[in-house]
């Protein structure tokens, strides 16, 4: 990274229902605070983390979306561009589950790019009165080819991991698609020196042509000659 803060940046928009810990997950992650007081988030936040991987710097630009309706308007444009959605419910409230389908992922596909990531957090995983089922989750998640962590922005369990991985599959998908490109330019290359050597073989083709045929004509030529010369009169 000499020169540089980071090597990659990636921007991720995190969604969900009011009140399942969006604010809270993203300070625990940013910043590493947590606070009990909940202030409901005025349509967008947003925070910056960097991370070091296989001695590399990510750097994630990570967007806080207000949950309630009457600021989906507003929020609706921060899913342009992101690399990454972040879909957070609260594991105390099956509504906060159920509406993922229900409504979040049609707000995905009218409005993010179509090969962004998904990435699924169960919050609150530090209390009790759990009613999602982590197993069923794990389910609808690989049904729906999403990532999938429960964790707790007060104990700040499994926060970190969570954003890492998602960081680590972005940085390797980042990686394949600067080798495919680099790929195509080699295969395209490759293809038009192949025409060109085609090119140089059929001219040359057709020169070597030319060439037998002005050998025929002018042994054509020659054999006239002498035909015409013993014509002549001898006398």
């Amino acid at each position: 990274m000499a020169n540089r803060e980071y090597d990659y940046l990636f921007k991720l928009v995190i969604i969900g229902n009011s009140g399942v810990g969006k604010s809270a997950l993203l300070l625990r992650f940013a910043d590493d605070t947590f606070s009990e007081n909940y202030i409901t988030t005025i349509g967008v936040d947003f925070r910056f983390k960097t991370l070091k991987v296989d001695n590399k710097g990510l750097k994630l630009q990570i967007w806080d979306t207000a949950g309630q309706e009457r600021f989906r308007t507003i929020t609706n444009a921060y899913y342009k561009g992101a690399d990454a959605i972040v879909i957070v419910y609260d594991t105390t409230c099956q509504q906060s589950f159920d509406d993922i389908e229900k409504f979040w992922l049609n707000e995905i596909e009218s409005y993010a790019e179509k090969n962004a990531e998904l990435l699924l957090l169960g919050n609150k995983s530090d209390l009790s009165t759990k009613q999602v089922q982590s197993e069923r989750v794990q389910e609808y998640a690989q049904k729906r080819n999403m990532m999938f962590f429960e964790t707790s922005a007060k104990t700040a369990d499994g926060v970190e991991e969570a954003f890492k991985k998602i960081a680590i599959k972005l940085m390797a998908k980042r990686n394949q698609q600067v080798q495919d490109k680099r790929n195509k330019r080699k295969q395209q290359k490759q293809s038009s020196s192949s025409s060109l050597r085609t090119d140089d073989s059929q001219q040359y083709g057709d020169g070597k042509q030319d060439d037998e045929k002005s050998n025929v004509n002018l042994w054509a030529n020659n054999s006239t000659e002498q035909a015409k010369q013993g014509q002549q009169c001898q006398c």
